[in-house]
């Protein structure tokens, strides 16, 4: 609710009657509630690279090599080759993180999509 009409509504419960300060008490303790939370939660939108790296180790490690300048043959793709690959941006690896392939898992969140994708490209 916009805060000109919360003013609004203010002026027209008046603050000489009972239940005008009650329920603008009760409007004030909501709103301040709502704004502690969207303080204390992330956005969706944000990408956090080292949130993905943790994500990466957790989740993909077993498949691929996830660090820079790190290889081993015995795996697929190692995350700095994927990077480093002409056709790599952000949407085309959310769209293969959010289409599972062989043996990867299919529980990530958009969230940790997001992040992984972004830890990837920070290999680039």
């Amino acid at each position: 609710m916009p805060t000109h009409e919360i003013e609004l509504l203010f002026q027209q419960l008046g603050s000489t009657h009972i239940w005008g300060i009650l329920v603008k008490m009760l409007i004030r303790i909501l709103l301040s509630g709502i704004v502690g939370i969207g303080a204390l939660t992330r956005p969706v939108s944000a990408q956090d690279v080292q949130m993905g790296y943790i994500v990466a180790q957790h989740s993909c490690s077993s498949c691929h090599e996830i660090e820079k300048g790190s290889f081993r043959s015995d795996v697929r793709p190692s995350f700095a080759t994927i990077a480093s690959r002409p056709n790599t941006t952000m949407m085309s690896l959310e769209i293969l993180l959010t289409n599972p392939h062989y043996r990867m898992p299919d529980y990530l969140t958009r969230q940790e999509i997001a992040d992984v994708s972004a830890y990837i490209l920070s290999l680039k």
